[in-house]
């Protein structure tokens, strides 16, 4: 695609493009459905008064230019209020998960101390609930989201004036989702920002006549990046719902999205397979799915599966056959890499487990073939970026060969927050970001097979976790959805062995049927036999706040020291 770069230099300058249009007839709105029937329009130019007055509200609270302010607060116009404020004001905000039940605040204050001490930020600012549930962090400032977002919206509240940002400075830190380790904070700056949403929406075409419809958390670089920030980029309608009624309830996702005309919304693999699996058709009457031209998936693995069973469901809705769009993206990249164009059909290759994990090559066999692994395009670069596959000395691979993923992109941070080496150690020179993940090229195409650190390596042979996990959630009694594939040497032993941690609501009187059915199922397929299967009750396995399961942590808790989960079950 010919490079065009960003329309604005930063994310500020749309705004308040936006803001000066939407007193007129054609003005958009930020939409905010916090509970059913219960709807808060918010237009660009309030967001902008409310904005200055935050930061105004946040100065004489001691923030300055150069701060980073920590933001625990659920989807709400108190997000957005902060989140825009702390941006005029010069500082940096991080978004993190609001904790669903503060009777276990012990994990969370933990959680907050540790990336307190990391980012040190000036002030904090959640809710009341929160606030009074959690001591003082040593210097740092706890601010009610309630009462800052009360003085943000009162005519007689001084307000900041309003400096545009440079292009190289923060616009936020994202911190990655901790499934391979501990959280980092990546550093986009306002020109990644602005050069990741103009890729994005220019290679799916998404205008200002396009409606998005979120329920992704705003602390997720998905659901902050496709819910408000391309919206503002591009100046259009967005509908805002939180994930917790989703979760409660994702029929309403679908319902929203015929009401308003959504045409853009995003989640990640597990999502689409829970609408469907959940919505019920009652509860669809009337719903018309047909402007959904974008069901962008991606944060996890992508399943063949979950995607042919969410367009063959809901087609009888509307939904475009080709509505389904993969793509393949990174914090690291501000969000996206890759993407697949519209109007092109989902595709996924079929490739010989064999071949793929001794000879690292993607050798095509048949779909119903018990040797096929079944891995899905995940779209072409955008504008502007590149993706490029390396063996293990760096060296350039072409097609169909397997190895480490690099990209480079004008949205490729500069780095991870005072973590200089570990920044270094990302980068190949000149610029290509060492992504962690293994996969191939096909056609200008990207599959993913599975993360370096994930790779199980027995006898010297690669396999991908994802194998051995789709093999088990065959099983009945599995949940599905909960298993982690790992790989571990005992002391003294040549060679890593399979592990399997499963979640199961079965009786422990069935422990012993199904540990031999997941054996069957597991070896049968791969030709790899477990070494241990771990039976754990549902909910167990350690998951990020957006829902990735934690490999190396259960792998901790489960195989290697279960004594630390108060589980022995091998």
């Amino acid at each position: 695609m010919t490079a065009t770069g960003p329309q604005f230099p930063t994310m500020w300058h749309a705004l308040l493009a936006e803001a000066e249009r939407a007193s007129g007839p054609d003005g958009s709105t930020l939409t905010l459905i916090p509970e059913p029937d219960t709807e808060e329009k918010l237009r660009y130019d309030a967001l902008v008064e409310n904005a200055a007055r935050c930061a105004a509200a946040l100065a004489e609270q001691g923030v300055g230019r150069g701060d980073r302010v920590l933001l625990c607060l659920p989807t709400g116009v108190q997000f957005l209020t902060a989140f825009f404020g702390t941006q005029l004001l010069g500082a940096t905000p991080t978004a993190i998960a609001v904790p669903l039940r503060l009777g276990g605040a012990a994990g969370f204050e933990s959680q907050l101390k540790e990336l307190v001490g990391y980012l040190r930020p000036a002030a904090v600012v959640t809710t009341t609930a929160v606030i009074e549930a959690l001591p003082e962090l040593s210097d740092t400032r706890l601010v009610d989201g309630a009462a800052l977002h009360a003085r943000a919206v009162a005519s007689d509240a001084p307000a900041h004036p309003l400096q545009l940002p440079a292009a190289e400075d923060l616009a936020l830190i994202q911190c990655t989702s901790g499934s391979t380790g501990r959280p980092k904070g990546v550093m986009v700056s306002h020109a990644n920002l602005a050069a990741n949403c103009a890729q994005l929406t220019g290679a799916v075409g998404w205008t200002r006549a396009d409606t998005t419809v979120s329920w992704a958390p705003l602390y997720h670089d998905m659901g902050l990046i496709t819910g408000v920030l391309c919206p503002v980029y591009v100046g259009g309608n967005t509908v805002l719902m939180p994930p917790t009624r989703f979760l409660r309830a994702p029929a309403e996702w679908l319902r929203h999205i015929s009401h308003y005309r959504g045409a853009v919304a995003a989640a990640p693999n597990f999502a689409y397979g829970y609408v469907t699996s959940r919505a019920r058709d009652e509860e669809l009457e009337g719903v018309d799915l047909s402007c959904w031209r974008m069901a962008f998936c991606g944060a996890e693995p992508i399943q063949p599966a979950t995607a042919r069973r969410f367009v063959s469901r809901f087609t009888r809705w509307g939904l475009p056959a080709d509505a389904f769009t993969p793509g393949y993206g990174m914090a690291e990249a501000t969000l996206v890499v890759t993407t697949k164009r519209p109007g092109t059909p989902f595709t996924y290759d079929s490739i010989d487990r064999q071949a793929a994990s001794t000879g690292g090559r993607a050798v095509d066999v048949d779909p119903a073939s018990m040797s096929a692994v079944q891995v899905v395009d995940c779209g072409e670069p955008v504008a502007d970026a590149e993706v490029r596959i390396v063996d293990e000395e760096g060296h350039p691979l072409e097609e169909n060969r397997i190895g480490h993923i690099q990209f480079r992109s004008p949205s490729r941070t500069a780095g991870y927050f005072d973590l200089q080496q570990e920044s270094a150690a990302c980068v190949d020179a000149p610029d290509w970001w060492r992504t962690g993940d293994i996969g191939y090229l096909r056609d200008g195409g990207l599959r993913i097979t599975s993360r370096a650190k994930d790779l199980v390596i027995i006898r010297g042979t690669n396999y991908f976790p994802s194998d051995f996990e789709q093999a088990a959630e065959t099983v009945p009694g599995v949940r599905l959805g909960a298993v982690i594939a790992v790989g571990h040497r005992p002391e003294n032993a040549d060679s890593e062995e399979l592990h399997l941690i499963v979640e199961t609501e079965l009786d422990g009187e069935q422990h012993a049927q199904l540990r031999q059915a997941l054996q069957g199922a597991v070896s049968s397929r791969t030709g790899v036999s477990p070494a241990g299967i771990h039976l754990v009750p549902k909910r167990s396995i350690p998951k990020t706040t957006s829902g990735k399961l934690q490999r190396a942590r259960a792998r901790e808790l489960f195989v290697v020291r279960p004594e630390l989960a108060g589980l022995a079950d091998a």
